[in-house]
């Protein structure tokens, strides 16, 4: 009944402002004569106008993407109505991205993510590899909405779709400079070759280099900073009129070390337990960000190489094509980890990780918690496609067939500080038990430097197809299906935990049926109208970072989405308005939820399954050139979770521990009416940006300010929070000033002043909840900046 409420309410809403619409819109000129420019796409993989593409979707093309001053890939989540993308708190390449409301930030092997990456069609398993450097794309496109019946790969939240600048075949050259705050310096380069017979080369290449957002006063060294280069080769041949070959090459290598992970807070009742080691991390907790750090912490280095090939065929066989996507990518991952600070022994508090009882000497310098890691990732892939138009255009076909196989290794060792306390048993039974894994002094050994080492192989097969058919001049049916298989193998050895050094073994498969149906009207020749339905689903898993035999074997279930969306896409006043929107509701079952866990187990994360919930919201994109001078976008995306269902562990809010019942054991209930509905991203979120193109003043360049704003309203990091385990809301201000089409040589010149994060604001990107060791810790986004950009074309 819920569902069917939402529906008939969205509908309408929709109605009323598609009639609404088609009133206004019948008093612009059916062929507009200036304004805003057309934005072309291939969400659906072939060209078409974003206004007549039945996709919630937000598009960056080159130009945006310049005058946004967007870097990382991640830059864009700001101006995306319900796009989430945090960096993960012990890397700087990874991130846990979001779409309305579905998210997953479990960087395991063995799960996978709710959002796709795709780079020229081909996908990205892994997210820790995805925080690449923006050089020399066409366009980004952020698909809302589960998506597989278009793309090889099914996921649950959507798709962001990049796609890079081809060989032209004609010489060119970009060389772009920046330099800011921070020894922030940045040099992109970019030649297009002349054509040599049929084939055409683009070389591009990126060099970039940061000081750190906070200093040890332990090393004195900078925490964050990195030093990063890439580079690309694209070439383009085409042997006949009908066939094409795109082969391209990029290899990624980044040194680093690991953003500050600061704590913000620690439990009163937890410092008994450590005495003055406990209180020495009391005193120099705290919630608002320190650019100086007054305790020892190290600067954990850490390195990243990421290489990949691609190759795409394309075969014209008349009204239709045949495609061919080939890919292999890999990526060797160093990860400094996570130091939260050492603190001084008073000689009878901390235990040593000898596992005999024997305490550290006093003034010894004891790390609170210490990890750092490894892992490794392959994978490859072979995608076909076959697009087509019949019956004089009315009949429109995209047929699929996908394989993707991965494996990976992670190694990852924690060393973290044990309160004498805990040998003695002066806690209550059951947080005794948990805290020490069954396994506390007179019963085996303490756990304080566990080993998490696991190695996965996943593959992956699918069909799919897309089928649209003009009913009439205005009335589009368009229907989706796909059938995916997933196999998954994992190995998992977890040294002093009760899985002890002998590797763990398990295997499981998944499979799914998944329909689409799409009905589309155009009112009028600036107006369209959509609605949807779609089904998506995310295979099952392994916790693979589990510190018990029975969490590993008991396998995560496959979610299950089922959505209904309403849109409308729009233009007017001779195309100097543009609206787009989109009202959707969700149904999830066995949704996947992330769960931090920590105990002398070690720390870790797992997958919950929580039962059942539902989620609606609406997304807005406007954009108004009222005069030739001035531009005005904006943007707003709300969405509303209702967990119905979430059936896990409790933990006490206060303390972070577990609520145990009158048998010992650790209470499972439902925790649906308490558990954060804010973890895949804010209830709120919007941007605004001005643009103001001077009138000519000089013989020479075109001279534009911008500024813009984004919000983000409060998110939490974890469905079980205390208040420092999540972030406020926020509003970020950036403005640019540019100066471009200055001619020098045979070449255009461009100069522009910006600044980010105007308002100094401290936003907390990344957070962690250590629940029974009774502390929290946050990273942060980098304060205000400034800098200049030097940019020459040919």
């Amino acid at each position: 009944m819920a569902a069917l409420q939402s529906v008939r309410t969205l509908l309408s809403v929709s109605i009323l402002a598609a009639t609404s619409c088609s009133a206004i819109a019948a008093e612009a000129k059916s062929e507009p004569t200036g304004g805003l420019d057309e934005i072309i796409v291939t969400a659906e993989r072939v060209e078409s106008s974003l206004q007549d593409t039945p996709i919630a979707l937000s598009v960056f093309n080159s130009k945006a993407l310049k005058a946004l001053g967007v870097i990382e890939s991640g830059d864009i989540a700001s101006y995306t109505p319900n796009l989430r993308m945090d960096k993960q708190p012990a890397s700087f390449n990874g991130y846990s991205l979001g779409i309305r409301g579905v998210s997953s930030s479990e960087p395991a092997l063995a799960v996978d993510p709710t959002v796709g990456i795709y780079v020229d069609g081909v996908y990205l398993g892994r997210s820790s590899a995805a925080a690449f450097e923006v050089v020399d794309l066409e366009r980004i496109e952020v698909l809302r909405g589960p998506q597989g019946t278009l793309y090889g790969r099914n996921t649950t939240g959507g798709a962001v779709n990049v796609i890079t600048t081809k060989p032209s075949g004609e010489f060119g050259l970009k060389q772009e400079l920046t330099y800011g705050e921070r020894e922030l310096f940045r040099s992109a380069t970019s030649v297009d070759t002349p054509a040599y017979g049929n084939v055409s080369a683009k070389l591009s290449f990126n060099y970039g280099q940061r000081d750190g957002l906070a200093e040890s006063s332990y090393t004195g060294g900078d925490l964050g900073q990195y030093d990063q280069q890439s580079w690309r080769i694209a070439v383009r041949w085409t042997p006949t009129d009908t066939l094409t070959a795109d082969y391209a090459y990029d290899h990624y290598q980044q040194d680093a070390n690991t953003n500050l992970s600061q704590l913000t807070y620690v439990r009163p009742d937890n410092v008994w337990l450590g005495g003055p080691f406990y209180e020495q991390m009391d005193a120099m907790a705290s919630a608002d960000r320190k650019g100086h750090l007054p305790y020892r912490t190290d600067s954990k280095d850490q390195s990243m190489d990421i290489d990949g090939h691609a190759l795409t065929l394309s075969l014209a066989l008349g009204e239709a094509t045949l495609r061919s996507i080939s890919s292999w990518r890999e990526y060797d991952n160093r990860y400094g980890g996570q130091d939260f600070g050492e603190f001084v022994t008073d000689g009878a508090s901390m235990l040593t990780p000898d596992f005999d009882g024997s305490l550290y000497p006093a003034g010894t310098y004891v790390h609170d918690f210490n990890s750092a890691g490894y892992n490794e990732h392959e994978q490859w892939s072979q995608e076909l496609q076959f697009i087509g138009r019949l019956f004089d255009d009315r009949f429109g076909y995209n047929m699929g067939l996908y394989y993707f196989h991965e494996e990976g290794t992670n190694f990852d060792p924690q060393e973290y500080a044990i309160p004498a306390l805990f040998a003695f048993g002066e806690l209550p039974g059951g947080y005794q038990d948990f805290l020490c894994a069954g396994t506390c002094f007179g019963k085996s050994v303490l756990l304080s430097a566990p080993d998490f080492k696991y190695s996965t192989d996943n593959d992956a097969w699918a069909a799919y197809g897309q089928f649209d058919y003009a009913l009439t001049e205005r009335l589009t049916a368009i229907l989706g299906l796909r059938w995916s298989v997933d196999e998954k193998t994992a190995w998992l050895t977890q040294d002093f935990s009760d899985i002890g050094l002998a590797t763990l073994k398990d295997d499981n498969s998944w499979d799914q049926f998944n329909p689409a149906f799409t009905l589309t009207y155009n009112w009028t020749d600036e107006l369209m109208v959509y609605a949807k339905y779609a089904t998506g689903y995310r295979a099952g898993g392994f916790n693979v970072r589990a510190s018990t035999v029975s969490s590993f074997e008991d396998p995560v279930n496959e979610e299950e989405v089922t959505s209904w969306e309403l849109g409308g896409k729009s233009e007017w006043f001779e195309r100097r308005v543009r609206l787009n929107g989109a009202l959707f509701y969700y149904e999830y079952d066995d949704r996947q939820v992330n769960q931090f866990e920590a105990g002398t187990g070690g720390a870790s994360s797992k997958i919950v399954n929580a039962g059942s919930s539902e989620a609606q919201g609406i997304e807005l994109d406007l954009t108004i050139a009222p005069t030739d001078s001035i531009l005005l976008m904006a943007t707003y995306g709300y969405v509303d979770v209702d967990i119905k269902e979430f059936i896990t562990s409790v933990n006490d809010p206060e303390t972070g521990f577990p609520v145990f019942g009158a048998n010992g054991d650790a209470l499972v209930a439902d925790i649906a009416d308490f558990a954060s509905t804010v973890t895949g991203g804010p209830q709120h979120s919007g941007s605004l940006i001005m643009q103001y193109t001077f009138p000519a003043a000089t013989t020479f360049g075109t001279l534009v300010a911008q500024v813009d704003a984004s919000y983000a309203g409060k998110r939490t990091f974890d469905a079980q929070m205390n208040l420092y385990n999540s972030t406020e809301s926020y509003t970020l201000w950036n403005a640019r000033l540019t100066l471009s089409e200055i001619p020098v040589s045979r070449g255009d010149l461009s100069l522009s002043l910006w600044g980010r994060n105007l308002g100094d604001e401290e936003v907390r990107e990344w957070g962690i909840d250590f629940g029974p060791l009774g502390y929290t810790v946050d990273t942060y986004k980098e304060l205000r900046s400034v800098g200049v950009d030097l940019r020459y074309e040919l």
